[in-house]
């Protein structure tokens, strides 16, 4: 039930970010990296869409963190990209290219290569205050400092992969933070009320929304988008490991296959993020057909008097 939930939590993911990035890539610069940004994109129906998506699938994620593990949760969401791929290609009525199969390939093979060897075992929900702190701490650090490396970078597109960077380990911290606060939920509501846990966990999420933004705003989807989605699974695998007792396998030739398939499937997902189906523009194929049909149109004749003319 935790795979089908995730599966279908990146599908919503998958249709959020398409969605958002072409609203907050035409934001006012002066809301650049500031929580009005958000305030100003609600007035955008279509981001607002996104929103929603992106909502529903937080709910399908924290779903899938209730009833299976976070090792497991968490790789399972780079198939957001992969996802995006058809929708946006049924939409713009448009084929999937090599490099876009070879992503996808990869991504999927890498996942299930992870899910099988590495056979997650699901942990605990809840820590002793120290190591909360010491989370809280290095995933919020981590994130601070992408964020200061961006605000100092003048290059369009690394800072937007910087800010993307920030922004997934933030979620990778909110992840670990789900199955904690869903306990109390269910446990313990009046308890909720009184854990910092739940409000860190709305401060994570609502920062890290503003630096998705911002990446977006900063530059291409194709430089701000990858790190996202790359850097969600990879802070939640490592708090799930390190600080929530789960398990994957670690004899020497499952650590060695557990390795290449997370480099393949970050390869992958560095190549589906790069692709024009959802980073908006049109493929290369699509562009040179344009050009052709612009040069048609000024080189053949249009009307009775032109062809007499041509004649």
């Amino acid at each position: 039930m935790a795979l089908i939930l995730s599966l279908a939590a990146a599908v919503c993911y998958a249709l959020g970010f398409v969605l958002q990035y072409h609203e907050a890539h035409s934001a006012p610069d002066k809301l650049f990296l500031s929580p009005k940004l958000l305030g100003s994109l609600l007035r955008h129906p279509i981001w607002v869409c996104g929103l929603l998506a992106m909502f529903i699938g937080q709910g399908l994620q924290g779903a899938a963190l209730d009833s299976g593990s976070l090792a497991v949760v968490e790789p399972v969401l780079t198939l957001s990209l992969l996802f995006a791929l058809p929708l946006s290609a049924a939409w713009r009525r448009e084929r999937l290219n090599r490099q876009e199969w070879l992503g996808a390939l990869f991504v999927s093979a890498g996942l299930g290569v992870l899910l099988g060897v590495g056979s997650p075992t699901a942990g605990r929900t809840d820590m002793a205050g120290t190591q909360w702190l010491i989370v809280m701490l290095a995933g919020w650090g981590a994130a601070l400092t992408a964020v200061a490396a961006a605000r100092r970078c003048r290059w369009p597109a690394p800072r937007s992969a910087l800010l993307g960077t920030g922004a997934g380990l933030l979620f990778g911290v909110q992840d670990a933070l789900t199955p904690y606060c869903l306990h109390l939920m269910s446990h313990d509501p009046l308890g909720l009320l009184f854990s910092w846990q739940p409000y860190m966990f709305l401060a994570t999420g609502l920062y890290g929304m503003v630096l998705v933004q911002s990446a977006y705003k900063a530059g291409p989807l194709s430089a701000g988008l990858p790190p996202v989605t790359i850097g969600e699974p990879i802070a939640g695998m490592m708090i799930a490991i390190f600080a929530f007792g789960e398990h994957l396998a670690t004899s020497t030739l499952a650590l060695g296959l557990e390795s290449t398939a997370a480099v393949v499937m970050i390869a992958g997902t560095w190549m589906l993020g790069r692709s024009p189906l959802v980073c908006g523009r049109y493929h290369p194929a699509e562009i040179a057909k344009k050009q052709l049909r612009e040069i048609e149109a000024r080189l053949l004749p249009t009307g009775p008097a032109e062809a007499a003319r041509a004649a």
